[in-house]
């Protein structure tokens, strides 16, 4: 079994805008947040956890299907958010803005395709966000999240061109991500 997600990178320059932004944030939180690696950011389109090695090429069929009828599109980075609310924050993140339509089109399909595999549907309406960071233990307030939630990121574009599956690898010092399968839009083919 390997644990498995489905994801759209993002460009080059919003990478290194979010390294930025995390180094700024660290300060303001303490221990109190484990922060993504910046070169693992990404936007999650679908989570499949744990997978039999054997279920891959059904899940490559299907997303190919999916993704191969999709033109590219852009998406931008949005304001900051946290989830579930800001009296409690789990998870710290960026939202998107641009060609959300087209986004969550995608991802519901992409979601839909896989439900023949085996695969539950998200019943959660889809939030599109980069996490930047995640809550560790105790609840309650953060003290500076308001300084965290006026975040606001430049006007930094994600020209979307390709779907990737990846390995997700859970190790002492944070997940290792590793490519298993990439899926053009329709016109990177």
């Amino acid at each position: 079994m390997i644990r498995c997600f489905l994801a759209i990178n993002l460009s080059n320059e919003t990478e290194r805008y979010l390294s930025k932004t995390i180094n700024e944030c660290r300060p303001w939180f303490g221990k109190r947040v484990r922060w993504v690696r910046p070169e693992n950011c990404h936007l999650t389109l679908k989570f499949l956890g744990d997978v039999e090695e054997s279920a891959l090429s059904s899940i490559d069929n299907a997303v190919k299907g999916v993704v191969s009828g999709y033109k590219d599109f852009e998406i931008g980075l949005g304001r900051a958010g946290v989830f579930p609310h800001q009296r409690s924050p789990r998870v710290l993140w960026l939202g998107l803005t641009g060609e959300l339509n087209t986004l969550g089109r995608l991802q519901r399909d992409i979601d839909l395709s896989l439900a023949p595999l085996g695969f539950e549907p998200e019943k959660r309406t889809f939030v599109p966000h980069i996490t930047l960071g995640r809550v560790k233990g105790g609840r309650g307030p953060l003290v500076d999240i308001q300084k965290f939630l006026k975040i606001d990121p430049p006007d930094l574009k994600t020209h979307v061109q390709k779907v990737h599956l990846y390995q997700s690898i859970l190790k002492p010092s944070g997940a290792e991500y590793r490519p298993l399968a990439t899926f053009p839009l329709k016109d990177s083919q």
